[in-house]
């Protein structure tokens, strides 16, 4: 008789820990919120100015924001830069793109090196801090030679 009611007292203690720990878990869960990892689809690169040309190429200045809350993402690491004639039906059209170093905090300038006057695709991409994925967007504005 002792043992069944130490065997018991023993399965009440393990039942009755087993759910504080799955109330811990819960409220840990509640304070941390759910993992909060963006999807590259949630960033967008837009113009930040119009293009300036000088001497055969054109300076771009790109903004990358963060379209949940359209916060300009600062820091970002621009690895790739292509443009192309695309938007005028000539996408094998492609021009020289040189990625610049970050003038502003959140300012990515491309230099683009147009063989003819017209509407380019500018396509980049970029590592942002805290995302897995690489972002990947693109502008198309109208460029002289």
């Amino acid at each position: 008789m002792r043992l069944r009611a130490i065997a018991g007292d023993r399965e009440e203690s393990v039942n009755t820990m087993n759910k504080q720990l799955c109330a811990a878990i819960a409220a840990l869960g509640i304070v941390m919120g759910p993992a909060s990892h963006a999807a590259p689809s949630d960033y967008r690169f837009e113009l930040a100015s119009p293009p300036t040309a000088s001497g055969g190429k054109s300076i771009l200045t790109l903004r990358l924001l963060h379209m949940p809350d359209k916060k300009p993402v600062t820091g970002a690491v621009v690895f790739e830069a292509k443009a192309d004639m695309g938007p005028d039906g000539m996408p094998t059209m492609a021009a020289a793109a040189k990625i610049l170093p970050e003038a502003t905090p959140g300012s990515y300038r491309i230099e683009v090196q147009p063989d003819m006057a017209g509407n380019y695709a500018i396509s980049v991409a970029a590592k942002v801090q805290g995302e897995t994925e690489t972002v990947r967007g693109s502008v198309t504005t109208k460029l002289t030679k």
